[in-house]
């Protein structure tokens, strides 16, 4: 991984999550391009020339360049790449639209975890609404996240096969920082599954620490107590295109997860 797209609204939550991404990058040899996408206040576009409209529209992005400058300028210049200052009104889909290429191989954004209004957890952020719509993975740093050199990864899996493709990036992305991948699954059924159980998965394609399954009565509880536990510095989640009520589910999970865990989560989409 060697291209990192960094999207910010210029939040303290956002400011954060940068030092974190450009740690992350230090530690994986790559490049942030930062971007942010501005629009104009509504106005009444019939009763405007388009003159004045273009004019409006060269301010905010001239305005948006500067804040961007202003945003990396404590950061090391050799692993910023470009600054990008796009016009746009659906924030998650500008973003798809800018990594569908390929052109990035990660997305950091961050998050206010616990600290999201109501309204957030109820219709999601810009950022869960990012991990749902992205094919790129998307990495979400919780405000109360701090750096921490990333060795030991969790991934949290139900040993379906559609996990496949998920975990060949995974283990590109581990690979590249020389860290551990943990596989944990949580069972909620009574008496099934301890922490210190550890299952056999003969023929695995991957090399990996431990696959282990959790006894808790939440999926959530359980995760939380395994990342305490084993000391996990990032938790990754795959969410495969499924039918309806089965994006539901893993929609509301997964929204969840962000605004719950301090743990940074790496979504892969697929």
């Amino acid at each position: 991984m060697k291209k990192i797209l960094f999207p910010t609204d210029f939040s303290l939550a956002a400011q954060k999550a940068f030092g974190f991404a450009v740690a992350l990058a230090r530690q994986m040899d790559a490049k942030i391009d930062v971007l942010n996408i501005y629009h104009l206040p509504f106005i009444d576009a019939t009763n405007v020339p388009s003159q004045y409209l273009d004019e409006m529209l060269e301010e905010k992005r001239k305005v948006v360049k500067e804040n961007l400058e202003e945003f990396v300028k404590e950061q090391p210049a050799s692993l910023i790449g470009e600054l990008i200052a796009a016009y746009g009104i659906f924030i998650p889909e500008e973003i798809k639209e800018l990594v569908k290429d390929g052109k990035y191989d990660l997305i950091v954004m961050g998050t206010k975890g616990e600290h999201h209004s109501k309204l957030e957890k109820i219709m999601g952020s810009v950022t869960t609404h990012t991990m749902l719509q992205s094919d790129c993975p998307v990495l979400a740093v919780p405000e109360e996240a701090r750096w921490n050199e990333l060795k030991r990864i969790a991934f949290a899996t139900d040993f379906e096969i559609k996990d496949y493709n998920a975990v060949s990036r995974l283990m590109d992305f581990a690979s590249t920082l020389a860290a551990e991948v943990h596989f944990v699954h949580v069972e909620t059924k009574p008496k099934i599954g301890q922490m210190e159980d550890c299952i056999s998965l003969p023929n695995y394609p991957f090399q990996f620490s431990e696959f282990a399954v959790v006894n808790s009565p939440t999926v959530m509880e359980g995760i939380d107590k395994y990342i305490k536990e084993k000391r996990i510095d990032l938790l990754a989640l795959f969410i495969p295109k499924r039918r309806l009520w089965e994006r539901l589910f893993h929609t509301s999970f997964t929204k969840k997860m962000t605004f719950h865990s301090r743990t940074p989560l790496l979504v892969f989409q697929g």
